[in-house]
């Protein structure tokens, strides 16, 4: 069975391009999926699919047979044969693995919003409000669908360009970090929440 460290070096090879046709196939592969549910139902996609894998199959067992009967192949030379070893079962072990990792992704997520939607930090919860506030206009402007395709050629595209062009990336991270910590440090400055906590801190 794949390991989850295993796929994580697998989506990293991918999405940094180490093996352009492999990247390019997998990144066509998919965004080929999500165009199609874009203008056809998912179980019709799904049905699609799996129809056009069922004629490949068919295509090359039938291939094989007609080498086989023509003699100009072996009779264990089936490409699929060696599918036919691939253990498909999941462990328990492995489903007990992949649930603590979503465990240990959803508590933190689960905290961080208590922390911000009870105003614990005011900036950190203007910063979230401001979030909010661009997503209803990115939400005006494009479906759930389109915003996974557009995150999906992201994923394959950002980190190329960020490896190519690290240095200026980081340089201007770095001045917008920059800037929003001198902002965030003016608008604490004039919070009177902030005021009080460090008078209290003072006595």
């Amino acid at each position: 069975m794949v390991s989850y460290e295993g796929a994580k070096e697998t989506s990293k090879y991918l999405v940094h391009w180490e093996n352009p046709p492999a990247s390019a196939g997998v990144l066509s592969a998919i965004l080929a999926v999500l165009v199609s549910i874009c203008y056809f139902s998912l179980i019709a996609v799904i049905a699609y699919i799996s129809l056009a894998i069922l004629l490949v199959i068919m295509g090359v067992k039938v291939y094989n047979f007609a080498m086989v009967f023509m003699k100009k192949a072996d009779q264990g030379s089936d490409p699929l044969l060696s599918l036919t070893n691939v253990d498909v079962n999941i462990p328990p072990e492995k489903v007990a693995e992949i649930t603590g990792i979503l465990v240990d992704i959803a508590n933190p997520s689960i905290m961080e919003l208590r922390r911000l939607f009870l105003l614990e930090s005011v900036f950190d919860t203007i910063k979230f409000i401001l979030c909010l506030w661009g997503l209803t206009y990115i939400g005006s402007w494009f479906n759930m669908m389109t915003l996974i395709i557009l995150s999906w050629v992201g994923l394959f595209t950002l980190p190329l360009l960020y490896k190519n062009n690290q240095a200026s990336v980081d340089e201007v991270v770095t001045q917008v970090n920059t800037q929003i910590n001198d902002i965030k440090e003016k608008v604490m400055s004039i919070i009177p929440i902030k005021n009080k906590g460090l008078m209290k801190k003072e006595e």
